[in-house]
């Protein structure tokens, strides 16, 4: 638990996690500035939704990736992969690193969400709180779930960039893709801002898309796992 609150305070100072906040930040915020300028009267409610789905929902998988999926990559290039796992005791220390990540990562799209609730709160007030509430807590579990993805991948390649661009890019084709294919109920970005397509959105198809999400990432990782120990023991 020690050595996972270090390594949760160490990716909170990453450089790499602060660049991405500013993003997802300016996002928000870009947004907002833009829904403004083009109305004349608003309410909080009507500004955060039009707000939240401009921008973010469109690289939100990039945004979670950014901030620490690759950093066992980066140590490993540096050598200290090899002196974690053995005060870690190999196993413990990859699924540590899973859980400190995944936070990371769901904080990353978090605090932006949080942000514009504060600043269209400043018009008036919220009609359901109890809604914009569950949508920022959609945006922590999207955060979770991408980044889970992107940290997968460190298993199974060798290129540091591939964890941070491979999940952006796949979300990008389905979004193109689905509705050529009458497929708008699985429209990505539907799972951070529902509020893109209401007239489409189904809850339980959102939670499916991210946990057949999940799982992919899981399964990849338990596979990198095995093979890398399956390649060890060969060479020994």
């Amino acid at each position: 638990m020690r050595w996972m609150l270090t390594d949760f305070k160490r990716g909170l100072a990453e450089r790499s996690f602060l660049f991405a906040l500013v993003l997802g930040c300016l996002g928000m915020l870009g947004s907002l500035v833009v829904y403004i300028l083009q109305n004349e009267t608003y309410t909080a409610t009507e500004a955060f939704k039009a707000s939240h789905s401009l921008i973010v929902p469109f690289i939100a998988p990039l945004l979670a990736a950014l901030p620490y999926s690759n950093m066992t990559m980066l140590e490993e290039d540096c050598g200290y992969k090899k002196l974690l796992m053995l005060r870690n005791q190999g196993r413990d220390y990859t699924l540590k690193r899973w859980w400190v990540n995944n936070l990371i990562s769901g904080i990353t799209l978090l605090i932006p969400s949080l942000l514009l609730m504060v600043a269209c709160r400043s018009f008036s007030s919220y009609d359901s709180y109890k809604m914009i509430g569950e949508v920022v807590v959609l945006n922590f579990v999207f955060g979770v779930v991408y980044g889970s993805l992107a940290y997968s991948l460190t298993f199974v390649n060798q290129k540091r960039y591939i964890p941070l661009i491979t999940p952006q890019v796949l979300y990008l084709l389905f979004i193109y893709a689905f509705p050529y294919l009458n497929l708008e109920k699985y429209f990505p970005p539907l799972a951070f801002s529902p509020w893109i397509m209401p007239s489409v959105v189904e809850g339980q198809l959102l939670m499916m898309q991210l946990g057949i999400t999940f799982a992919v990432s899981c399964m990849v990782i338990l596979a990198g796992s095995l093979y890398r120990k399956g390649v060890a023991k060969w060479l020994q």
